[in-house]
């Protein structure tokens, strides 16, 4: 059984503190996310958005991040063909009060994502004026590939990264 299937043995090797846990994605938790930053634009500009990240959820692997019962970001991967995924992050507007266990355990998912689906191409994107988590996404191994000119549901650019 992969990690990923086991959400006991994923906290077990989180290593979180007391107050924090990784649970399944659960669709009733979505309202319980103020989404910070450009994260906003999805739920503001594409009509039930809630619905498309419970499709998400279905396709691969998806999970909330929770600090004392508060969500405070949902992920997942999606495969999309044979060796390559594409990630996906919500932020909740309290993150930044949780950098470095929220860093440390998507280090720790990201690998996990490329092992137990074995992938050799793993993808994600982030919107232009994101300019904090395009650089953390590079001190996360992923390298920048270009500009998806006006990609995002606001008409705003993305950049495209990979972590090969």
């Amino acid at each position: 059984m992969s990690l990923l299937e086991d959400i006991n043995a994923l906290n077990k090797a989180a290593r979180l503190q007391a107050d924090y846990k990784l649970i399944d994605f659960e669709p009733a938790l979505v309202p319980m996310l103020k989404p910070r930053g450009t994260d906003a634009t999805f739920f503001k500009h594409i009509p039930n958005f809630h619905g498309i990240l419970t499709g998400y959820a279905t396709m691969g692997p998806a999970y909330m991040a929770c600090y004392k019962g508060q969500v405070i970001c949902i992920f997942g991967c999606i495969p999309l063909w044979q060796g390559v995924g594409e990630c996906w992050l919500i932020t909740d507007q309290s993150l930044p009060d949780h950098a470095r266990p929220f860093h440390r355990v998507t280090k720790l998912i990201l690998d996990r994502f490329m092992s137990d689906l074995s992938l050799v191409r793993l993808q994600i994107t982030v919107h232009s004026k994101n300019f904090l988590a395009l650089k953390w996404a590079k001190v996360l191994y992923f390298k920048e590939e270009g500009l998806l000119r006006r990609y995002g549901p606001d008409g705003k650019d993305f950049y495209i990264l990979a972590r090969i």
